[in-house]
This record gives structure tokens, sequence and C-alpha cells, in this order.
């Protein structure tokens, strides 16, 4: 199994790919090839260019979320002759927004339903657990285990005309079974990231071999971090290869400890496993 990353906050190597504030992956699984998030905007699609990838060759293209960062990028690929199934979670077409010092600030991936439907691109919301091809599925509506992780306030949708506190019942994780163990994919791990794994080693009852993307632990302290990673060593992970909104105080300390193999990925990143 290959992940690349096309898009991340950071920087690499490769100094003619852009990195800007967002997370977009490509993913081969045996024959198939999948994109997993899109980015923030039009440079994602430059990346893809420029890594090689070929648009007319992926069979299915997830969304994690409908955060900017993660979804605003898909109209352009779109507009580009992208038109594999779109696959993202329930009520995923809502408005996002956050609060923050009394103002609303717009988050959304600025694309609707129609937009996709006028492209005749097939669409899957998908709530629970959905198998997408041979040994990859994608999985939401998460259950709350730990108390600690809690969806931050300022995350808000407009429903009715009001604003209410965003649940994230849209975020979706993708799931991949290799050789007998459980690959997961994640974008901003909203619901928490200890809550995703624990109900998907509980759904699949396989143990998880590694993690890859946002933990979003940027705004976590030293204690709540400490307290992810002695999680994730007691459910057996032995990768993780983090970016985007996991913060760099989650890799100051993931150094520290010699439980897992850690890399952060950042765009154009390749990751074997």
């Amino acid at each position: 199994m290959k992940i690349v990353t096309v898009m991340d906050n950071i920087g690499s190597e490769h100094k003619a790919l852009y990195h800007e504030h967002g997370l977009s992956f490509y993913i081969e699984k045996g024959d198939k090839k999948l994109m997993f998030d899109f980015g923030s905007g039009t440079h994602t699609f430059d990346n893809f260019e420029k890594l090689g990838l070929q648009i007319e060759r992926i069979d299915y293209a997830i969304i994690s979320h409908s955060h900017y960062d993660h979804g605003a990028g898909y109209p352009n690929f779109v507009k580009k002759g992208f038109h594999c199934p779109l696959i993202c979670g329930k009520n995923f077409f809502n408005e996002k927004y956050g609060i923050e010092a009394g103002r609303t600030v717009y988050l959304g991936n600025g694309f609707s339903k129609e937009f996709v439907e006028s492209f005749k691109i097939p669409i899957h919301q998908v709530f629970g657990t959905y198998q997408v091809d041979q040994d990859i599925y994608v999985v939401s509506d998460f259950k709350r285990t730990y108390e600690f992780e809690k969806i931050q306030d300022r995350f808000v949708i407009r429903k009715n005309d009001e604003f209410v506190n965003d649940d994230f019942q849209d975020e979706i994780a993708l799931v991949i079974v290799e050789n007998g163990k459980l690959i997961v994919v994640v974008g901003c791990s909203h619901p928490g990231i200890l809550n995703m794994l624990t109900d998907i080693k509980e759904r699949f009852h396989m143990p998880i071999q590694a993690v890859i993307g946002g933990n979003h632990l940027v705004e976590a302290d030293e204690e709540r971090i400490n307290q992810t990673l002695e999680c994730m060593e007691t459910l057996g992970i032995e990768t993780i290869g983090f970016n985007h909104c996991s913060g760099d105080l989650l890799q100051k300390k993931i150094r520290e400890r010699k439980d897992f193999h850690a890399v952060y990925l950042a765009v154009g990143s390749t990751m074997y496993i």
C-alpha cells in the first residue's frame, strides 16, 4: 500500500510543490487508486500534476469532512475532468462556520451538492460503516469514549437560520485492511482521534497497524498529548504518519517516545505500508 502527501501545511525537499494550510493524500491499495481530501485551493491540483498523477486513473474521491482545508480544492479537480464517485459523510453539505471573539467566519468547502450533481458525479453520503471496495471502507458516527476529547465550541453549523454546535456527523475516516491489520487515514479527527480509533478497532475486530493524517492536537496541552500517545500505545498502534493539524508539540513528544515508528508526512512525502 502506498500513500503520497499531495498537500500539507509544511514543505519538503521537493521545492516545486506548493504547501499551504490543508491536507490531501493519494492512496494506492492493490489496483485501486483513491484521493483522500483535496486541500484548500487550486494548488492541490498543481501538486497532483507535478507528482505525475493522473485524474482518469483515480477510482474514488473521499473527503473527510466539509471544512475548506480538506474540501475546497475539490471543485478544481472536477473542472479538470475528475468525475469518479464522491464519498462523504452525512450532512456534508451543511454550512460550517467558526465563531471566535464575537466574529463569525465561514469555514465550509465552498461547493454545493448541486455543483457535484451538475457534472453527473455519483455521490455517496454515508453514515456508519460503508464498504467502498474490497478491503476498503469509510467509517463515521464515532462513539465518544474519552471525555477529554471534546469538540471545540467555536465550531458551528448554520441550521434553520441559527448557529448550533457542530457535532461533525459529516466526518469520516478511511479504513483499509492490509495483511490482517487496519490502516486508518484521518483528515482532522474532530470527533477525537482516540474516539475514532477505539470505535474502528471495535467494529473491525482487528489490530490497528498505522494511523495516517491530522490528529487535531495543534491546540492540545502536554497532558492531553501524553494521554493520547499512551492510549495509542495501549491500542497497539505501530506506525503514526502525522501532519496538518497535529501540531508542533505532538511532533516533539512523539519523537521522545520509542513506542512507535513516527514520521511527519510533509507535502511530497511517500509512505509504503
